[in-house]
């Protein structure tokens, strides 16, 4: 850090956030110029020569103005039709264009009835209430006495080199925001012949030590708003900016650890998410084959989906049971030890607009913003499908059930049996499947008949299991008779807006840079799941796309 401060050229900016994206620092010395002008105005009794000046003033700021706007779209233009511009940053200059208005990103908070607006205090807030959604679900489990071993094999060491550190920096992605210690990734790539060896031995020495780094296990939490009111608290999930040098060592570990249990084949196979070579369309053709192949049979068969979600799946996953099942897998030795540390004693704190909230502790979960994070959380999860009777589906903590009707009792009794076993697992794991009332989980009957069965209701945590006619399960709309023509369309549409978005650019951008747009923002709303649909939704959206 003394290095880069004293021998790379650097300044502080400073932004205010209620300023329009084009202004500049002439603007703004133009403005000061107006507003004393104003002043002496008023001052000198609204005298001639002084109105005269006034004049000529605003009317240098309406030019440097405009001249300042037409400046700033031109840069976003450029930035457009950059081939090497990213996805996200596309996705940002477009809203900024469309949009023409900068609105804060988090606007003042309802809290008892008050809104607050103090940056500080909204950070504080924000801390509070991220901190209290990592605390497990109070029950009575306990972990058993003894690990049950799933296999003789045993993993107690972390296999890397200097060569391995050097390809994990140069692969980080520099766009990439870094944590409470200020080093960028940018720092990093420029010093990483310089730094690879010393990063090498101080990882060796923290695995000889099985202990994680205190300053590693701080977050800067950034609230992201994920639907719904910005006004409202509980719509924000906290994005967690770790240390890039801790990332690097979580690298390590992870690669080690996945191709582990991956050789030894101890993923459960109906778990998809995180998974390397699977994805959600791969599971979404796994769930649609097996519903065509029941519509098949002679008679047609119906099947009865029930799609559940854990509340706060990754803050509460308790650190006793991970480790227990942890070294279920057959973690050993220092390495076990080595992702005890990892999980204990992690701070974090709010980060919003400059200012920071005090640092919390946080009690349970997997660090969100980690790479350990989602391979520990599907280790937690893997035993989930062990026991049920009916065709189970995971992806992360999403749960979906499936079950071909033979007969509407018996497909009920094993639906209840399995809803029944995973209430269990969720009570031995310190988790919960839809808690709120509100939001209970839905089922959907997949059916092709004229005449469908009666099928008796299901209850869940006391609740009925509502009854939908499509439910969206990993992007892509699942409706009764399996037709997606609710997917289509909802899809068709969103393409619309985007076609609407292209018209208002195309005044100032060339036809291959709209291309581009269109190959990134709408068509992909199209393609998404396509090898999924029939025949006939392909040529109706084919159709409607070559018309617009």
């Amino acid at each position: 850090m003394n290095i880069f401060k004293n021998f790379i050229p650097n300044k502080i900016l400073i932004f205010n956030d209620k300023d329009p994206p084009w202004i500049n620092e002439n603007v703004k010395h133009l403005i000061k110029i107006k507003n004393d002008i104003l002043k002496l105005y008023f001052k000198n009794g609204r005298n001639a020569n002084d109105f005269i000046l006034l004049q000529n003033t605003n009317q240098q700021l309406s030019d440097l103005i405009k001249s300042s706007k037409d400046e700033y779209n031109n840069r976003l233009s450029l930035k457009l039709n950059n081939p090497k511009t990213s996805a996200k940053a596309y996705w940002t200059i477009l809203k900024t264009l469309v949009n023409g208005k900068k609105t804060p990103l988090i606007p003042p908070l309802l809290v008892n009835g008050t809104l607050v607006t103090d940056f500080l205090q909204k950070a504080n807030i924000f801390n509070s209430f991220f901190s209290e959604q990592c605390t497990t679900i109070p029950t009575n489990s306990k972990i058993p006495n003894n690990p049950t071993f799933i296999s003789n094999k045993r993993l107690d060491k972390l296999v890397f080199n200097i060569d391995d550190i050097v390809k994990i920096i140069q692969n980080l992605n520099p766009c990439k925001a870094h944590g409470h210690d200020g080093i960028t990734i940018k720092m990093i790539q420029l010093s990483c012949v310089s730094i690879a060896k010393p990063l090498f031995l101080i990882f060796k020495n923290c695995f000889n030590a099985s202990t994680f780094p205190a300053e590693w296990k701080k977050g800067n939490v950034i609230p992201i708003n994920k639907k719904g009111d910005k006004k409202i608290i509980s719509n924000y999930r906290p994005i967690s900016l770790l240390p890039i040098i801790s990332k690097i060592f979580e690298k390590i570990i992870f690669n080690n650890l996945y191709n582990y249990m991956d050789e030894n084949h101890f993923f459960n196979p109906n778990q998809s998410g995180f998974r390397q070579g699977d994805s959600c369309v791969h599971q979404l053709i796994s769930i649609t084959h097996n519903i065509y192949k029941s519509f098949d049979i002679n008679p047609s068969q119906e099947v009865r989906g029930i799609f559940l979600d854990i509340s706060k799946a990754f803050d509460r996953v308790w650190h006793k049971g991970l480790l227990y099942k942890i070294k279920n897998f057959g973690i050993d030795g220092k390495l076990f030890v080595l992702i005890q540390s990892f999980l204990s004693d992690r701070y974090q704190r709010v980060n919003l607009n400059g200012q920071s909230s005090d640092w919390s502790a946080v009690k349970a979960g997997v660090p969100q913003g980690s790479l350990l994070g989602p391979l520990l959380f599907l280790s937690y999860i893997n035993d989930l499908p062990d026991g049920l009777l009916s065709n189970v589906k995971l992806f992360a903590d999403d749960t979906a059930l499936f079950s071909t009707v033979l007969s509407p009792r018996e497909t009920t009794n094993e639906l209840k049996h399995d809803l029944a076993k995973i209430k269990d697992w969720a009570v031995q794991w310190k988790m919960l499947f839809n808690p709120d009332h509100n939001k209970p989980a839905k089922e959907v009957i997949f059916s092709r008949k004229i005449n469908k069965d009666n099928h008796p209701p299901i209850f869940f945590n006391n609740t009925p299991i509502k009854t939908c006619s499509n439910e969206t399960h990993l992007g892509l709309t699942l409706d009764e008779k399996l037709d997606f023509k609710c997917h289509t369309q909802e899809k068709i549409n969103k393409a619309m807006r985007g076609v609407g978005i292209i018209r208002k650019l195309s005044l100032f951008l060339p036809r291959f840079s709209l291309l581009t747009i269109y190959k990134s923002f709408v068509r992909p709303h199209l393609d998404y799941g396509d090898v999924i649909y029939d025949q006939l939704n392909n040529q109706c959206i084919s159709d409607r796309t070559e018309s617009v």
